[in-house]
């Protein structure tokens, strides 16, 4: 079972007689794309941000415009990077490209339109939906992987940024992989969470020692009660 420690031996915990200031992350997912529009699968391949998106990055600016951010991270995916300078505008922000924040590799799938990706390999997209922990495609990565390597993105940050705010900007199925954690779902659940919207901007942030979702509720989808 993947493990992730968010308090052991981590700065803010340290006595100094002081009540620490909270490590705070403002996890958002870059802004709508034109291959979002025409239903074509991304991956590691990149498509530009829409004019909707460019809305989109400016719109999570604005309402992170009185927010003190010491650093921005970002995916570094040309539609990542987009919307966090588009976040950040003309704020004094230093932004850094991360590798661990990328979207999922999906391999031969990248540029593909979704139907054509259905036809071609049939199994590998029901799983992508339906049994993502099944999902294993030659050339693409596993949800496991891409949990990894978020988490232990998120997790580096945590302990080398103590007490400070970070602006991370990433992708949908990475997003959604690091919110099962937080969630305390498996992979093969991951159908219970939401996909996070472009733009979306969700917030983890230190609770009683530990790095928590806030609004965890908002993430998850609810059966219809039937009447």
């Amino acid at each position: 079972m993947l493990i992730h420690d968010f308090t052991k031996n981590h700065p803010s915990k340290r006595d100094t007689g002081m009540t620490p200031t909270p490590t705070t992350f403002f996890l958002v997912r870059h802004g709508q794309t034109t291959w979002n529009v025409e239903r074509r699968l991304q991956g590691h391949l990149n498509s530009p941000l829409t004019e909707t998106g460019r809305r989109q990055a400016r719109a999570a600016g604005k309402t992170l415009k009185d927010t003190p951010i010491a650093a921005a991270f970002t995916s570094p995916s040309g539609r990542a990077v987009e919307t966090a300078e588009g976040i950040i505008g003309r704020r004094d922000i230093t932004l850094t490209r991360h590798e661990g924040l990328r979207e999922i590799g999906l391999g031969p799938l990248e540029g593909m339109p979704l139907s054509e990706a259905e036809k071609q390999h049939p199994k590998a997209c029901r799983d992508f939906w339906e049994a993502p922990h099944d999902f294993d495609l030659p050339g693409a990565e596993r949800f496991s992987q891409v949990q990894e390597r978020v988490l232990g993105t998120i997790d580096g940050l945590f302990r080398s940024h103590a007490g400070q705010t970070l602006l991370l900007v990433s992708h949908a199925i990475a997003i959604k992989t690091a919110l099962a954690f937080f969630l305390e779902k498996e992979l093969r659940d991951l159908g219970d969470i939401r996909l996070p919207e472009n733009g979306r901007i969700l917030t983890l942030r230190e609770t009683g020692g530990r790095l928590a979702l806030l609004d965890p509720d908002a993430c998850i989808i609810k059966a219809e009660t039937v009447k």
